[in-house]
């Protein structure tokens, strides 16, 4: 088992442990709120997006490793959150926010540079990507709230603070995607740089 397939496995086992916990002890005071049951389907399901694409396109090299642990790392944070009651602490809701969207949009852009041609087209769209993502993650909160069915208590200063920390996230990461990790010349203009 190579080195990279190890942290990928142990990513997805996080994910998967530590979002299917708090249904194991739902009387807990701080998933209360927290629309675990959610968190608990859409978590998981998650980990199985870039193998299944991969799988569909058939098994083409290289398998996306990289991409693949960035797209986990959100949720295991989110989760670990939860799970050890760090979001009783004050700020600690920006961390999720800034560093899961970085490692979200990273995962994207990982995927689409090769198709985008130029580093300034990739950069638009990883940070639109995780604009996106992030204000549809807040309308789903909202009408969560709203529904009355899931216990989340968010407030005005929450909703804009998630948005500027997941938006800084995802211009690091489009920065990056276009500068440091832009694909060396050669690589097939198709997803991931599949052969």
């Amino acid at each position: 088992m190579t080195p990279e397939l190890a942290l990928d496995l142990l990513v997805k086992a996080a994910v998967i442990g530590l979002s299917l916990y708090p249904l194991a002890r739902p009387g807990s005071s701080h998933f209360a709120g927290k629309a675990m049951g959610v968190r608990a389907v859409l978590y998981p399901a998650t980990t199985f997006l870039i193998p299944a694409t991969w799988w569909l396109a058939g098994r083409p090299e290289p398998y996306p490793f990289l991409a693949d642990i960035a797209l986990g790392l959100p949720f295991v944070l989110d989760a670990a959150g939860n799970v050890f009651g760090w979001f009783a602490f004050k700020g600690f809701d920006a961390i999720p926010h800034a560093a899961g969207w970085f490692f979200l949009s990273l995962a994207f852009g990982l995927g689409i540079a090769p198709l985008a041609g130029e580093p300034w087209i990739a950069f638009g769209l990883v940070l639109g990507f995780g604009a996106v993502v992030d204000i549809l993650w807040e309308v789903g909160e909202f009408l969560l709230l709203r529904s009355g069915a899931s216990g989340l208590q968010l407030t005005y200063e929450n909703t804009i603070q998630d948005l500027v920390m997941s938006l800084t996230g995802a211009a690091i990461a489009a920065l990056a995607v276009a500068t440091v990790l832009w694909p060396p010349t050669g690589t097939p203009a198709t997803l991931f740089g599949w052969r």
